[in-house]
């Protein structure tokens, strides 16, 4: 240390160097050891520039950290790392309500992503889907032993229109995921068990429908990329790529079966500037001879936007959604983020060709940064393509619901 300097003085230090101590302030509820784990180097090791920033991007993605400032200094002699972290608020109700499509849904229950300070999510929720009821909890380890596994269970039963039925599933699902390359590479496996309850809708005869039917799904999962979240935005890009095999039975033979499903899905998000990004995703599925209520539906709340849901149901689909984000306002306590979209899909119909889906709307976003997965979207959209109102109706075009459009993250009842 020069000796104009005062004892207790720091001063900044460049990279690459032997970090001595770490040192975080800013924690209220999450245990420092959750931190720690975090970051891809721990006391007494060499840290280089490029690991320094990777742990400043882990520390973002974590998800519990409204801010986050990172400083290498030296203090004392020895070489800190210092992370002044900003907690954000993880224990949440659950509003979550959808309006358009079609259709009306919502939801009540709460959330904490933060259990104990442990990073463990718990959750629960009541929803309701037109007139139909159901529920689900669900408990998630996102670092399973200390380790960058991820484990989830849940458990519920959810109702959901699907034209000439309501399908009312009871359903338990384990999904484990392991994580690696720069948190670049993702495995995972997945096992459901689904008992489906046919309802007629409006009182109609049950037609050719089973009074119940099981299905048993396996799936396992491949995801290349990282997305990377600065605040309210994200950058980076997913290709993720999911092989099911599905036996299903039911008490109409016709209607049971064994059959393979794959989907293919790309997310990426590009930052320009200080308020702008701009979200893309590419979707598209494939499956063999499955009964109808296991079949691919295509429309609605979280696809194609201004059609009603389950406008197409399929065995093969693809869709793609474009949209660009402009922050008007951002502060501590909310954020307010216009945006433009184009969605757009083709769905194979059951009896041979193709389904069009064609849309284009705007909507805004109203964020609470210092709350954890929380905010309001609101979808105008306009149908454009003529297969919409053909033979169907009016097609309502405004969707409201909970959090971003394809933020890059899955909720538990879209799981």
């Amino acid at each position: 240390m020069p000796a104009d300097l005062p004892e207790h003085a720091t001063t900044a230090v460049k990279l690459p160097a032997i970090i001595d101590l770490i040192e975080v302030t800013g924690l209220h509820r999450t245990k420092l050891s959750v931190v720690l784990r975090e970051l891809p180097f721990v006391r007494g090791q060499k840290v280089d520039q490029a690991t320094w920033d990777f742990a400043i991007t882990r520390l973002w993605n974590f998800g519990l950290f409204g801010d986050v400032k990172a400083n290498v200094i030296r203090r004392h002699g020895k070489v800190v790392a210092q992370f002044v972290l900003d907690e954000r608020w993880t224990l949440n109700p659950l509003f979550a309500f959808g309006v358009g499509s079609g259709v009306i849904w919502a939801g009540a229950g709460a959330t904490d992503s933060n259990l104990a300070g442990r990073f463990v999510e718990v959750g629960a929720q009541y929803q309701r889907f037109n007139e139909f009821n159901g529920f689900e909890a669900w408990v998630r380890d996102p670092r399973l032993f200390d380790k960058r596994f991820d484990w989830m269970v849940l458990a519920g039963q959810l109702v959901r229109p699907r034209g000439d039925f309501a399908d009312r599933r009871l359903r338990f699902s384990t999904e484990f995921a392991w994580t690696s390359w720069l948190d670049r590479l993702r495995l995972g496996a997945r096992i459901d068990v689904m008992r489906t309850t046919f309802l007629p809708p409006d009182g109609a005869d049950a037609g050719d429908n089973p009074a119940m039917a099981w299905a048993f799904a396996y799936e396992v999962s491949t995801r290349i990329g990282r997305v990377d979240a600065v605040r309210i935005r994200q950058e980076g890009g997913t290709v993720e790529l999911r092989a099911a095999f599905v036996s299903a039975e039911a008490s109409t033979v016709t209607l049971g079966s064994d059959f393979g499903q794959l989907w293919l899905e790309g997310n990426g998000f590009l930052m320009v500037g200080d308020r702008w990004n701009f979200a893309s995703r590419v979707q598209a599925g494939i499956q063999g001879d499955a009964p109808k209520q296991l079949r691919f539906y295509l429309g609605g709340l979280e696809q194609v936007r201004g059609y009603v849901d389950n406008f197409a149901r399929t065995p093969r689909y693809a869709f793609a959604n474009v949209e660009a984000r402009f922050i008007a306002y951002d502060s501590t306590w909310f954020a307010l983020m216009p945006a433009v979209f184009v969605d757009g899909g083709v769905a194979a119909r059951e009896t041979g060709g193709a389904v069009p889906l064609l849309s284009a709307g705007t909507g805004l976003r109203i964020l609470f940064p210092w709350m954890v997965d929380a905010g309001i979207r609101v979808d105008a959209a306009v149908p454009l393509s003529a297969g919409c109102s053909g033979g169907h109706g009016f097609c309502p075009g405004l969707n409201i619901g909970l959090y971003q459009f394809f933020d890059g993250k899955l909720k538990p009842s879209s799981r």
